[in-house]
């Protein structure tokens, strides 16, 4: 275990794949239909959204998450939703999944692993209290019922000329003994090896950020070595949700190799709103309050995010309150020391504004038509004999 990325005393089991989900995918590329992949996600929800409208999806065309779905990022609970109910995403395990596994009992309980929730977890868990708006039965529930989704995920994809995986595969192994400990956890064995683990597939796999492989921030990663039909033996497609030189995600279509890229975006730049660090230098690593490495939501489990959002006044909430001011009516600043009874206050129009509002708004959609005389002469003589009676 310590060749490994992983040190923690995990239950670690066999390779799981799906036969008849790795036919399909294949009868799809045969068919000239896309297949993308994407790197760790890790709750960066809207990033992810985002990159989606950029693939401009056909209704044949599948995207495969590379594991690592949850944790660090502000929102892995609607995330985890999205991909649940979305007909064309399919994803596998990571390692950040088989730790958030460990949190559900034998009896079908939920209690939170510590060494998942030290590694990322607490912004997983916070998400789902905020999901469930403060429930935590609720939140706990829908914990248990994703986290028994997520553990029935496969760990591999092998197709005719590509393997999907997500940490890699150790070289100094038969690739189909290969479990859990290997294709979840494996770092610099994997990469650091010199030579094509399967010479007739191109290794597409997540885990380790691509800075880490010798490329820039931001960018995919292949490796050096070509297998015989000039493609390369691996790429690398986690390039940093949350790095501090270029934040985003990347999908890479496995046919063409075409790289499709969509920057972290700023609601979900959470480690520049954490950064403490006062260097200002463009390469300088950020470094969060009190060593925090995920996002807000993680503090008070989610009960601070939940009451930060209580705070802030909702779209509609703002425009109810301007036309209420349109007609007088004005709600007081928080900070107000004697709030007035019933929370707002009527005042009175400046002159000025009464002004404005008896000028007509622009023409009419009514005619005026002028009595006749007769008429008139009529009233008057109506007039006069109701004067005369009183």
């Amino acid at each position: 275990m310590n060749s490994l990325s992983c040190k923690l005393n995990l239950p670690l089991g066999p390779s799981l794949r799906d036969a008849s989900l790795e036919a399909e995918l294949q009868a799809r590329l045969d068919e000239g239909h896309r297949l993308y992949v994407i790197g760790d996600v890790h709750g960066h929800l809207a990033t992810f959204r985002a990159l989606l409208h950029r693939l401009n999806l056909g209704p044949e065309d599948r995207v495969v998450c590379l594991g690592d779905m949850i944790d660090r990022g502000p929102n892995s609970a609607g995330l985890v939703a999205m991909l649940r109910s979305h007909p064309q995403i399919i994803c596998l395990k990571g390692n950040h999944e088989q730790m958030a596994v460990q949190s559900v009992q034998m009896d079908g309980t939920f209690e939170a692993w510590q060494p998942w929730m030290q590694r990322g977890g607490k912004s997983t868990y916070g998400s789902y209290i905020v999901q469930a708006e403060g429930d935590l039965w609720q939140a706990k529930r829908r914990m248990v019922d994703d986290f028994m989704w997520l553990d029935a995920l496969p760990t591999q994809i092998v197709l005719d000329h590509i393997r999907l995986v997500h940490a890699g595969y150790d070289p100094r192994m038969p690739l189909d003994t290969q479990g859990e400990k290997e294709l979840l956890w494996i770092r610099k064995e994997w990469f650091h090896h010199e030579g094509a683990v399967d010479p007739a597939r191109t290794v597409f796999f997540g885990h380790t950020t691509t800075t880490k492989l010798g490329d820039t921030a931001g960018e995919v990663a292949r490796c050096q070595t070509l297998l015989a039909d000039g493609r390369p033996a691996w790429v690398g497609v986690d390039v940093g949700a949350y790095n501090h030189v270029s934040p985003g995600l990347a999908a890479i279509d496995v046919s063409t190799f075409r790289v499709v890229k969509q920057p972290t975006l700023r609601c979900d730049r959470w480690f520049e709103r954490i950064n403490t660090r006062k260097n200002t230098k463009k390469n300088a690593v950020w470094k969060g309050d009190e060593n925090l490495r995920e996002a807000e939501v993680a503090l008070s489990f989610g009960l601070k995010a939940l009451t930060n959002s209580a705070k802030k006044p909702r779209g509609s909430t703002l425009r109810v309150q301007r036309e209420l001011e349109e007609i007088g009516v004005v709600f007081p600043p928080e900070a107000a020391p004697h709030p007035p009874l019933g929370g707002y206050r009527v005042f009175k129009r400046a002159a000025q504004r009464a002004k404005e509002a008896a000028v007509p708004r622009g023409p009419t959609g009514f005619r005026v038509y002028q009595r006749s005389n007769v008429k008139r002469q009529e009233n008057a003589k109506a007039r006069q004999r109701l004067s005369g009676v009183s």
